[in-house]
Order: structure tokens, then C-alpha cells, then sequence
């Protein structure tokens, strides 16, 4: 057990010096965000970054498990009927959009208070769980029966205690004085313009080790993240998104994963700094992090500069709308914000009459908006035509935008990896890895979520029947009844817990067929799920 005491999370912070790869790549952020959006209008702008919002969301929920169309969050978020079966994923969403929206207006207003107080991180995880459904405000309990969140309550009592993968946090009682420790020591870690912007990096692998709530703390983490790069001047206008980058990685997406265990890691010897974990892995985590924060502010770059956005707008305009003064009022609206309804006869250099009806068709595409009929129209972008306007922002897709280098850390993981792929390895034993399964029952079932399902069922079949002669494709079935059918669990997160946990998944064959399974089953499951939740009456 690792000691209980707040120090356990040093180095939060490069104490002596910063890396020069590290500072290297905080010019290059300031640099890219200080162009990002600066030849837009600010009401043009202030579109854009509503759409971004949905993008951060979607992104901070894929990373999750939780896969939500972006239309179907933006209808959520216009007071549209969402379809029953996607109601508790788009409201989920949605609730993520609400809550970054006022740390905007915080931002705007400058009113933000320092993202990586207590109070600040606690009032995320309060507001967001405050807009949450019903169905996502419970987790299951460690002795089975489901456990309501408290919005922005800390982990405090025994049963709170939580594991994530290898890593151990530290035991709820403890919470309140870590996160004490951690906010003053990133108060002092955020002197001056460059540390603000590696203290980022830092202060998001550190929130998530101490992993102060029962659940939400990834969400919580990349709003704080978010938040600490308005705050740091490189919000660029809310034009760019740090999840889509943590989602996709530099190279593959298993990278955020990896690389916050990476820094998980101990102290190594002597020379890796002199705190609890290791300096080395804190620089390769915080390299690897602002790079992808570069990667993503580049890529907006792209998509968001001016020229080619007009371009690609008038283009639009031109296919759908058959009135060739229609892509000057365009034009006009991204250079201007917004046009008084009068100016568009001078703009268009057409009669009254002929104006207002080249007005009329592109506010009845929705590519224009107004408060009310007599109001100035300003630049509107609408959701059927998202993808032509902005490629890419919701697909695998590449864009013509600088790449930065990827961190030399990744570079040489990849090496070894390809050596030890290429050189001689020991057959695989699947027996010893069946029995060490069998073994990691009884442990599995102090986890949460699907792996605690597991643990549970399958530690009743190991009470009567030896490991040899288990159906282990029952248990797994079970599982996946229990855990998508009753607890609202997602596939990913059912897959996980099978393909690394049960017996009857050593193979790549069973592991193959389990993601088959599950493919299968969800659909049905999760209808049942939200079905019995919305039968539920609420509480008073």
C-alpha cells in the first residue's frame, strides 16, 4: 500500500528547471493560439466556438466509451425531442456542453477562478452531474447495490475507495488533503505565462492519480484542462479542443491511455528526481500532452482560418442556393459579424426587393440569424452542413495543418515495440494465463463497474464448481446481461473487463468472439435499460 500522506503526488511541477523540449513547445503553443481566430470576427468566432464545445464533448465522451452522434447533441441542446433509446448518452452530452459554456463565460467575463482550486474542480463535477440524467448520477457499490454521486462531493468514506487498472489511488479518507496539497501546489506552479501552460500538462495526469471522485473525474479533468488554457492565454478564442486530441493521440488512440500510466510510475532511482513518482515519466507525460495540445490548435488553425473558410462557404452557398449574390452576403457576414438588413441591397448591388429575398433563402437554410425579424443577420452555421464546411472535426480524417513532432518518448516505445515484435518471443502459455485469471477473481471484485460484475458472478460459479469445468461463456453472457441490461454499462467498458479478466478469454479467438457478443447483445440490452429507467419513478 502506497503511504497515505498528500506528498505522494511529487514532482507536481519542474522544480529546478524546465526541459528545453518542454519549453520549446510552450513558444510554439503560444505562438499557434495567438493566430487562432484572430481573422475572424469575434461574433463569427463566438459561433464557431458553440460548435467546438460539441466537438470537446463528443470527443470527451468517446474517450469514455460513450459514442453520441453531434447532431443529436446540438438537437439536445436546442430543446429537440431526442429519439428514447439515445436519450441518456445526448443528455449526458449535452450537460457537458452546459457546464463548459460557463467556464467560457467565466473566461469572458473574467470572473474565472483558478481552475485547479478545490473549490473550482468541486463546482465542475457539482454542475455537471447537476445536468446529468437520472440514470448516469449512480455507480455501482463495491457490495453490489448501486451508489448515487453527490455533485462535487470528494471521496470521503471507506466504501468510496476506488482502483483504476494497476494504479491505487489514495484512500478516500485522504482525499480532501490531497486535493488541498494539490491545489496550493499548483497556485504557486502557475507563476508566470510559461508554467501556466506546463502546469496544464501537469495538473491533468495529478487530478486524475488522485482521482478525487467516485466517477466523472476524466470529464472533470479535461474541463479543468480546458479551463487552465483559457486561463493560460491559449484558449484561442474557444476555437480548439484538447479532447479530440486526447482521443485520437499523435500517432494512435490507445496513447492517452498509455501514457497516463506511463506516469504513473514510481521514482525510479537517484537521478529521477527526488518525489514519490518519477520526474522523467512527469516530463515524457507533459511533453507527450502539449504536443497534442499543438497538434489541435494547428488543426484548427486550419479549418478556422479565414480565407479558407470563406472559400469553402462560398462554395456551399454556390451549390445549394441558386442566387449568385448570395455568397458576397456570406462573405460579408464572416468579415463583419453581423449586417444590418439594409446594407444588403449595397452588399448584393441589387434592388430592395431582390435583396430581401436572397436574405430570405439563406436565413431559411439556416445559414444566417437573427434575434428577431428586424434585427441585424449574422454568420450561422448549420448542422446538415457541418462536414463540408469543417472537415474532419468529428472523423479519422487528415487536414493539410503542421504536424508537430512527435515527443521522442513515443518515438522510442515504438522501437522497442517493433524490435521485440521482430525477435524471438516464448510460445504463449494459456494455461498459466487461465490460472492466473482464476486467481484475480476474488480481487476483481473489490473493482467497480464491469470488472466488478465479473468478479461477483464469476466467484459464485468458483464457490461450487472447479475452474476446469466452469462454462465460462455463461458467466461471460451473464456479465454482459447484468452489466449493459441492468447497470447501463457501456460495450466498450464490458469488452475491456472480459477480454482482460475472464478465464474463458485467453485466446485472440475468445477475445474476438466475446466483441462479437457484445456487438450483438448491447442494442437490445440498453433499450431494456434506459426503458426500466425511465419506468422508474423519480425521486421526491
Amino acid at each position: 500500500m502506497a503511504e497515505e500522506v498528500p506528498t505522494r503526488i511529487e514532482p507536481a511541477f519542474f522544480e529546478e528547471s524546465i526541459p528545453s523540449s518542454i519549453s520549446d513547445l510552450v513558444v510554439e503553443i503560444q505562438a499557434a493560439a495567438a493566430k487562432l481566430g484572430y481573422s475572424l470576427h469575434n461574433d463569427a468566432a463566438f459561433e464557431l466556438s458553440d460548435l467546438v464545445r460539441v466537438m470537446n464533448c463528443y470527443y470527451s465522451n468517446l474517450i469514455e466509451g460513450h459514442n453520441t452522434r453531434p447532431k443529436d447533441i446540438e438537437r439536445a441542446l436546442a430543446g429537440v425531442e431526442i429519439e428514447e433509446a439515445t436519450r441518456p448518452l445526448v443528455l449526458e452530452a449535452k450537460a457537458h456542453v452546459v457546464v463548459q459554456r460557463e467556464i467560457d463565460r467565466l473566461s469572458r467575463d473574467g470572473a474565472l477562478p483558478s481552475p485547479t482550486s478545490s473549490e473550482f474542480i468541486a463546482w465542475v463535477h457539482r454542475r455537471f452531474y447537476e445536468e446529468m440524467p437520472e440514470e448516469f448520477r449512480f455507480v455501482e457499490g463495491r457490495d453490489g447495490p448501486k451508489v448515487e454521486i453527490v455533485p462535487g462531493a470528494f471521496r470521503s468514506k471507506s466504501e468510496d475507495d476506488v482502483s483504476v487498472g494497476r494504479h491505487q489511488p489514495p484512500s478516500s479518507a485522504y482525499v480532501k488533503a490531497f486535493m488541498e496539497h494539490f491545489s496550493k501546489r499548483y497556485a504557486v506552479a502557475q507563476a508566470g505565462a510559461t508554467n501556466k501552460i506546463i502546469a496544464i500538462a501537469a495538473a491533468h495526469h495529478r487530478l486524475n492519480f488522485i482521482h478525487p471522485f467516485m466517477d466523472g473525474n476524466g470529464r472533470v479533468s479535461r474541463l479543468m484542462s480546458h479551463a487552465m488554457a483559457q486561463e493560460a492565454g491559449v484558449g484561442g478564442k474557444g476555437l480548439w479542443s484538447i479532447s479530440r486530441g486526447l482521443a485520437r493521440g499523435l500517432k494512435d488512440k490507445t496513447e492517452y491511455k498509455s501514457m497516463m500510466d506511463h506516469a504513473d510510475q514510481q521514482r525510479m532511482n537517484d537521478r529521477d528526481g527526488r518525489g514519490n513518482l518519477s520526474a522523467k515519466a512527469l516530463q515524457d507525460f507533459c511533453e507527450w500532452f502539449l504536443s497534442v495540445a499543438l497538434d489541435q490548435i494547428q488543426f484548427s488553425n486550419a479549418v478556422f482560418s479565414f480565407d479558407k473558410l470563406e472559400s469553402r462557404y462560398r462554395k456551399l452557398i454556390e451549390d445549394v442556393i441558386d442566387d449568385k449574390r448570395a455568397p458576397d452576403i456570406i462573405s460579408a457576414a464572416l468579415k463583419h459579424g453581423s449586417i444590418d438588413r439594409g446594407d444588403i441591397g449595397f452588399i448584393t448591388k441589387s434592388p430592395d426587393r431582390t435583396a430581401r429575398n436572397t436574405l430570405k433563402a439563406l436565413l431559411d437554410g439556416g445559414f444566417l440569424k437573427s434575434s428577431s425579424p428586424k434585427t441585424p443577420v449574422r454568420i450561422a452555421f448549420p448542422l446538415d452542413y457541418r462536414e463540408r464546411l469543417f472537415p474532419n472535426l468529428f472523423t479519422d480524417g487528415e487536414i493539410d495543418a503542421p504536424k508537430p513532432p512527435v515527443p521522442s518518448f513515443i518515438t522510442q516505445t515504438r522501437t522497442k515495440e517493433a524490435a521485440s515484435r521482430s525477435s524471438f518471443k516464448p510460445p504463449f502459455n494459456e494455461d498459466e494465463e487461465f490460472q492466473k485469471r482464476v486467481s484475480g477473481i476474488t480481487a476483481l471484485q473489490q473493482s467497480l463497474g464491469a470488472r466488478s460484475t465479473l468478479g461477483k458472478i464469476a466467484a459464485q460459479e468458483l464457490a461450487t464448481t472447479e475452474p476446469t469445468t466452469i462454462d465460462w461463456q455463461f458467466v461471460e453472457d451473464r456479465v454482459i446481461s447484468q452489466s449493459i441490461g441492468e447497470y447501463g454499462h457501456s460495450r466498450a467498458e464490458v469488452i475491456e473487463a472480459l477480454c482482460e479478466f475472464s478465464p474463458g478469454a485467453v485466446s485472440q479467438e475468445q477475445k474476438d468472439e466475446i466483441e462479437k457478443r457484445v456487438f450483438a447483445a448491447a442494442p437490445a440490452l440498453a433499450a431494456k435499460y434506459n426503458k426500466r429507467i425511465m419506468d422508474r419513478k423519480p425521486k421526491r
